[in-house]
Order: structure tokens, then C-alpha cells, then sequence
């Protein structure tokens, strides 16, 4: 942890505060390594008690959103008279930003969405294992977390 920037454990103690409800500022600051005085700084600066009770808009309604624009512009296209069915310049950019952006939500996973995934798996293990063999995949799996914020 020693090796990741201010910043990048920031990033990393705002994803583990969102995904992880009820965790103390003292865990997180261990878990982070900084102080607990930092933690509760980045907390009431950065706002994230007001993230946790107002998680933006989920990639799924993102989608629905895109899609929507997607449709509503094709359907613009197609509504014109014959041999004019085509987008124009700024149209066929639109076109390609919205499906780039389509592309972009449905194939690339978030760290968010990373931790939320290992999180369950973690609950998984320990149910399933020993309280050592847990301690080991969670801390496996928080150098997995990190190295993904570099």
C-alpha cells in the first residue's frame, strides 16, 4: 500500500466506504494505511456520506438512456423521404459517440463493480472456509483492488 499514491488510496477508501456499509473509520484507515484523522477528512470534504445515500445512475439505466437516444435519432433518420435516409455529418458523429459509449458501459468493468463482485465472493469464502483461509483470499484480494487503481 506503501507504494500507491494520496490519491490512489483515496480512491481506493471512497470505493471500499461505498461498497462496504457500516465499515469504521478506523478499519478503513487501517485497511488504507492512513490515519483515521484522514479518513474522516476525505469523508466530509469529498461528501461521501451524501454518495452513499444517492449512488449516481447505474450502468443499467445509463444504457436505457443510450439506447433510447440511439433509437430516437435512428428513428429521425428513417422518418425522412426516400434517398434521404441517411445521418448527416453531425448526426453520424452523435451516432458513433453514443455507441462508443454503449460499448464502452457494456464491455468494461468498473473498480466499483470489481469490489462488489469480491466482496460477495468474500462472503462466500467465509462461509464456506476457515477463518485463516478467509483472511489470506480477502487480503489477496485488496492487493487485487489496488493494483487496479494504478
Amino acid at each position: 500500500m506503501d507504494q500507491l499514491t494520496i490519491e490512489q488510496k483515496k480512491d481506493f477508501a471512497k470505493i471500499v466506504y461505498l461498497n462496504e456499509p457500516g465499515i469504521t473509520q478506523k478499519e478503513l484507515a487501517e485497511r488504507v494505511g492512513v490515519s483515521k484523522v484522514t479518513i474522516n477528512k476525505w469523508i466530509n470534504t469529498e461528501k461521501w456520506e451524501e454518495l452513499c445515500s444517492s449512488l449516481l445512475v447505474t450502468k443499467e439505466t445509463q444504457l436505457k438512456r443510450l439506447y433510447a437516444q440511439l433509437k430516437a435519432l435512428n428513428d429521425t433518420i428513417a422518418a425522412r423521404e426516400e434517398g434521404k435516409r441517411y445521418p448527416d455529418t453531425k448526426e453520424g458523429n452523435v451516432l458513433a459517440q453514443i455507441t462508443a459509449a454503449i460499448n464502452k458501459l457494456e464491455t468494461e468493468t468498473s473498480t466499483a463493480e470489481k469490489m462488489a463482485t469480491g466482496q460477495e465472493f468474500l462472503q462466500y469464502v467465509r462461509r464456506i472456509s476457515t477463518f485463516d483461509m478467509s483472511r489470506e483470499v480477502a487480503k489477496l484480494f485488496n492487493a487485487y483492488i489496488k493494483s487496479q487503481l494504478k
